[in-house]
Protein backbone atom coordinates (compact mmCIF):
# COMPACT_ATOMS: atom_id res chain seq x y z
CA UNK A 1 0.00 0.00 0.00
CA UNK A 2 1.30 3.48 -0.90
CA UNK A 3 0.80 6.58 1.22
CA UNK A 4 1.35 10.20 0.20
CA UNK A 5 2.15 13.14 2.49
CA UNK A 6 1.42 16.70 1.35
CA UNK A 7 0.78 20.13 2.89
CA UNK A 8 -2.77 20.62 4.12
CA UNK A 9 -5.07 23.10 2.39
CA UNK A 10 -8.31 24.83 3.33
CA UNK A 11 -10.15 22.18 1.33
CA UNK A 12 -8.91 19.57 3.83
CA UNK A 13 -10.62 21.19 6.83
CA UNK A 14 -13.64 18.81 6.89
CA UNK A 15 -11.25 15.84 6.97
CA UNK A 16 -9.04 17.53 9.55
CA UNK A 17 -12.04 18.10 11.82
CA UNK A 18 -12.99 14.42 11.54
CA UNK A 19 -9.46 13.29 12.34
CA UNK A 20 -9.10 15.59 15.35
CA UNK A 21 -12.37 14.21 16.74
CA UNK A 22 -10.81 10.74 16.40
CA UNK A 23 -7.76 12.01 18.26
CA UNK A 24 -9.93 13.24 21.13
CA UNK A 25 -11.69 9.89 21.35
CA UNK A 26 -8.41 7.97 21.36
CA UNK A 27 -6.46 10.13 23.81
CA UNK A 28 -9.15 11.63 26.03
CA UNK A 29 -12.25 9.41 25.80
CA UNK A 30 -15.33 10.97 27.35
CA UNK A 31 -14.08 14.55 27.11
CA UNK A 32 -15.72 15.31 23.76
CA UNK A 33 -19.23 13.87 23.74
CA UNK A 34 -22.51 14.27 21.90
CA UNK A 35 -23.35 13.22 18.34
CA UNK A 36 -20.20 12.70 16.29
CA UNK A 37 -21.41 14.95 13.49
CA UNK A 38 -21.83 17.76 16.03
CA UNK A 39 -18.34 17.16 17.41
CA UNK A 40 -16.99 17.45 13.88
CA UNK A 41 -18.99 20.64 13.35
CA UNK A 42 -17.39 22.18 16.44
CA UNK A 43 -13.85 21.22 15.42
CA UNK A 44 -14.51 22.47 11.89
CA UNK A 45 -15.51 25.84 13.37
CA UNK A 46 -12.26 26.11 15.34
CA UNK A 47 -10.24 25.30 12.22
CA UNK A 48 -12.08 27.71 9.95
CA UNK A 49 -11.85 30.49 12.56
CA UNK A 50 -8.05 30.16 12.45
CA UNK A 51 -8.07 30.89 8.72
CA UNK A 52 -4.61 30.22 7.22
CA UNK A 53 -3.14 29.28 10.61
CA UNK A 54 -5.28 26.16 10.54
CA UNK A 55 -3.18 24.68 7.74
CA UNK A 56 0.15 26.49 8.18
CA UNK A 57 2.82 23.81 8.71
CA UNK A 58 0.09 21.17 8.89
CA UNK A 59 0.39 18.08 6.70
CA UNK A 60 -2.02 15.38 5.61
CA UNK A 61 -1.44 11.72 4.89
CA UNK A 62 -3.40 10.26 1.97
CA UNK A 63 -3.94 6.67 0.87
CA UNK A 64 -3.61 5.38 -2.68
CA UNK A 65 -7.11 6.67 -3.50
CA UNK A 66 -6.21 10.19 -2.40
CA UNK A 67 -8.36 10.03 0.74
CA UNK A 68 -7.05 11.95 3.77
CA UNK A 69 -6.37 9.37 6.48
CA UNK A 70 -3.98 11.20 8.81
CA UNK A 71 -2.54 14.54 9.81
CA UNK A 72 0.20 16.17 11.85
CA UNK A 73 1.31 19.72 12.58
CA UNK A 74 4.66 21.37 13.33
CA UNK A 75 5.22 24.34 15.62
CA UNK A 76 8.48 26.12 14.87
CA UNK A 77 10.12 28.43 17.44
CA UNK A 78 8.84 31.98 17.15
CA UNK A 79 5.89 31.12 14.92
CA UNK A 80 2.37 32.07 15.92
CA UNK A 81 0.51 29.21 17.54
CA UNK A 82 -2.67 27.66 16.22
CA UNK A 83 -5.52 28.83 18.47
CA UNK A 84 -7.46 25.80 19.70
CA UNK A 85 -10.29 27.91 21.11
CA UNK A 86 -10.71 30.98 18.86
CA UNK A 87 -13.38 33.60 19.49
CA UNK A 88 -16.83 32.07 19.25
CA UNK A 89 -15.81 28.56 20.35
CA UNK A 90 -17.80 28.69 23.60
CA UNK A 91 -21.05 29.73 21.91
CA UNK A 92 -20.52 27.18 19.13
CA UNK A 93 -19.87 24.39 21.62
CA UNK A 94 -23.09 25.09 23.51
CA UNK A 95 -25.03 25.31 20.25
CA UNK A 96 -23.63 22.15 18.67
CA UNK A 97 -22.98 19.85 21.65
CA UNK A 98 -25.52 21.04 24.19
CA UNK A 99 -25.04 22.42 27.70
CA UNK A 100 -23.67 19.44 29.62
CA UNK A 101 -21.30 18.11 26.90
CA UNK A 102 -19.95 21.65 26.43
CA UNK A 103 -19.39 22.11 30.16
CA UNK A 104 -17.61 18.75 30.30
CA UNK A 105 -15.34 19.78 27.44
CA UNK A 106 -14.44 23.16 28.94
CA UNK A 107 -13.79 21.59 32.33
CA UNK A 108 -11.27 19.24 30.70
CA UNK A 109 -9.68 22.12 28.77
CA UNK A 110 -9.34 24.10 32.01
CA UNK A 111 -7.40 21.21 33.55
CA UNK A 112 -4.82 21.38 30.76
CA UNK A 113 -3.89 24.93 31.83
CA UNK A 114 -2.15 23.51 34.91
CA UNK A 115 0.17 21.36 32.84
CA UNK A 116 0.95 23.31 29.69
CA UNK A 117 4.36 22.48 28.27
CA UNK A 118 6.12 25.64 27.13
CA UNK A 119 8.22 24.87 24.09
CA UNK A 120 11.09 27.36 24.31
CA UNK A 121 14.04 25.38 22.93
CA UNK A 122 15.34 27.34 19.89
CA UNK A 123 16.98 24.25 18.39
CA UNK A 124 13.91 22.01 18.13
CA UNK A 125 10.43 22.06 16.60
CA UNK A 126 7.32 20.63 18.23
CA UNK A 127 5.21 18.02 16.44
CA UNK A 128 1.59 17.87 17.59
CA UNK A 129 -1.96 16.85 16.62
CA UNK A 130 -0.70 13.63 15.03
CA UNK A 131 -3.44 11.15 14.20
CA UNK A 132 -4.10 8.37 11.70
CA UNK A 133 -7.67 7.17 11.23
CA UNK A 134 -8.42 3.94 13.06
CA UNK A 135 -8.87 1.74 10.00
CA UNK A 136 -5.39 2.59 8.70
CA UNK A 137 -3.36 2.11 11.88
CA UNK A 138 -0.76 -0.66 12.26
CA UNK A 139 0.01 -0.52 8.52
CA UNK A 140 3.03 1.76 8.67
CA UNK A 141 1.07 4.93 7.90
CA UNK A 142 1.95 6.65 11.17
CA UNK A 143 5.68 6.02 10.73
CA UNK A 144 5.57 7.48 7.22
CA UNK A 145 3.75 10.59 8.43
CA UNK A 146 6.25 11.09 11.26
CA UNK A 147 9.21 10.59 8.92
CA UNK A 148 7.93 13.31 6.63
CA UNK A 149 7.32 15.72 9.52
CA UNK A 150 10.87 15.08 10.73
CA UNK A 151 12.23 15.73 7.22
CA UNK A 152 10.41 19.07 7.19
CA UNK A 153 11.90 20.03 10.57
CA UNK A 154 15.38 19.07 9.43
CA UNK A 155 15.01 21.02 6.18
CA UNK A 156 14.13 24.10 8.24
CA UNK A 157 17.48 23.76 10.00
CA UNK A 158 16.43 22.34 13.36
CA UNK A 159 18.44 19.60 15.05
CA UNK A 160 15.71 17.98 17.13
CA UNK A 161 12.02 17.11 17.03
CA UNK A 162 9.87 17.12 20.15
CA UNK A 163 6.33 15.99 20.90
CA UNK A 164 4.04 15.70 23.91
CA UNK A 165 1.96 12.65 24.76
CA UNK A 166 -0.37 11.87 27.65
CA UNK A 167 1.29 9.75 30.33
CA UNK A 168 -1.33 7.00 30.18
CA UNK A 169 -1.11 6.71 26.40
CA UNK A 170 1.56 4.03 26.63
CA UNK A 171 0.77 2.72 23.16
CA UNK A 172 1.71 6.06 21.61
CA UNK A 173 4.83 6.26 23.75
CA UNK A 174 5.97 2.83 22.56
CA UNK A 175 5.32 3.88 18.96
CA UNK A 176 7.45 7.00 19.33
CA UNK A 177 10.18 5.04 21.13
CA UNK A 178 10.39 2.72 18.14
CA UNK A 179 10.96 5.81 15.99
CA UNK A 180 13.85 6.92 18.19
CA UNK A 181 12.18 9.29 20.67
CA UNK A 182 13.12 9.38 24.35
CA UNK A 183 11.38 11.06 27.29
CA UNK A 184 13.00 14.32 28.40
CA UNK A 185 10.29 15.90 30.58
CA UNK A 186 7.35 14.74 32.71
CA UNK A 187 4.64 16.74 34.41
CA UNK A 188 4.85 16.00 38.12
CA UNK A 189 3.85 17.26 41.55
CA UNK A 190 0.64 19.12 42.26
CA UNK A 191 0.25 20.17 38.63
CA UNK A 192 0.13 16.52 37.55
CA UNK A 193 -2.70 15.89 40.02
CA UNK A 194 -4.73 18.83 38.77
CA UNK A 195 -3.98 18.45 35.07
CA UNK A 196 -3.50 15.67 32.52
CA UNK A 197 -0.09 14.07 33.26
CA UNK A 198 2.03 14.14 30.14
CA UNK A 199 5.46 13.27 28.79
CA UNK A 200 7.60 15.26 26.37
CA UNK A 201 9.75 13.15 24.05
CA UNK A 202 12.63 14.19 21.83
CA UNK A 203 14.55 12.81 18.86
CA UNK A 204 17.84 14.04 17.42
CA UNK A 205 17.55 14.41 13.66
CA UNK A 206 20.37 13.34 11.42
CA UNK A 207 21.84 16.03 9.21
CA UNK A 208 21.34 14.54 5.76
CA UNK A 209 22.50 16.67 2.87
CA UNK A 210 19.98 16.91 0.08
CA UNK A 211 17.24 15.11 2.01
CA UNK A 212 13.76 15.37 0.53
CA UNK A 213 10.25 14.74 1.73
CA UNK A 214 8.76 11.30 1.47
CA UNK A 215 6.01 11.65 -1.12
CA UNK A 216 4.94 8.10 -1.87
CA UNK A 217 6.18 5.00 -0.02
CA UNK A 218 4.92 1.44 -0.46
CA UNK A 219 4.62 -0.42 2.82
CA UNK A 220 3.10 -3.58 4.18
CA UNK A 221 4.12 -3.47 7.84
CA UNK A 222 3.21 -1.52 10.95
Amino acid sequence: MAFTVRPATQADIPDLARLIVELYQAEMPGVLTGPVEKQIELLRFTLEANDDKAVHHRYVLCNERGMVIGTGMIEFPGNGRFERAPNGTVATAFRTLGVFPALRLFSAVARTLFGVYRHTDPHSALIHTVVVTGSERSRGAGAILMHDLECTIREHGYARARLQVLAWNTGAQRFYQRLGYTAIWRLSGWRAMLSWPSVVMEKALENRQGSEHISTIPTSSG
